[in-house]
């Protein structure tokens, strides 16, 4: 096993989500889902590699879509629905960080969402480090986040293990020379990483 091990939040260290927000908020509010889609399709993809401040373009939406509190209320609404933890990862994580692994989160999230999953949910205290996609202006869909990724590590790709639930994210670490695993089940994680 490598001495760095690089996971997908969402999906992996988070619990994976039956529906994506969107749904659950058109649900919920009784929005149309094709009216809240635009958003996810633009600005929140600019907000996620840094290009905008999702606070500063999400109150136009937010009007449209019938929403009745400030903006960070509806962050803290959106972000409660998506931050339950894996706890059988997280003791994972925990007993390879006391054998020495270095372990670092790897996700597509912008700002607030970075912030709220490091401090709110206090993932901070539980890994060595987190890449963000907002911090590093790509996302994991882009090679160059993995490149980015092995710089500031300062280590060679090779020396990386990537865990991720979508397959396409793993395909892309493996063209960059990072050993990319698809995250399907906490046993076959864990048989893998107590090797």
């Amino acid at each position: 096993m490598s001495k760095i091990l690089l996971l997908d939040a969402d999906g992996v260290v988070i619990r994976p989500r039956n529906k994506y927000f969107s749904e659950t908020y058109s649900q919920d509010y009784g929005v149309p889902f094709e009216e809240i889609l635009p958003f996810f399709k633009g600005d929140y993809k600019r907000a996620a590699i840094g290009e905008v401040d999702i606070k500063e373009v999400l109150l136009p939406y937010l009007t449209k879509w019938g929403w009745k509190g400030t903006v960070d209320e509806f962050l803290k609404y959106w972000f409660e629905n998506e931050r339950d933890t894996d706890e059988k990862v997280l003791g994972l994580v925990t007993n390879l960080r006391q054998r020495g692994v270095k372990i670092y989160l790897a996700s597509d999230n912008e700002a607030n969402r970075a912030k709220y999953l490091m401090e709110d949910v206090g993932l901070k205290d539980k890994f060595d480090g987190a890449f963000f996609s907002s911090d590093l202006g790509v996302t994991k869909s882009d090679p160059q986040f993995f490149k980015l990724v092995s710089e500031k590590l300062q280590v060679a790709p090779q020396e990386i293990d990537y865990w991720d639930d979508d397959k396409k994210n793993v395909d892309i670490a493996n063209g960059t020379g990072v050993n990319g695993h698809s995250y399907t089940n906490f046993e076959e994680f864990q048989l893998e990483n107590n090797k």
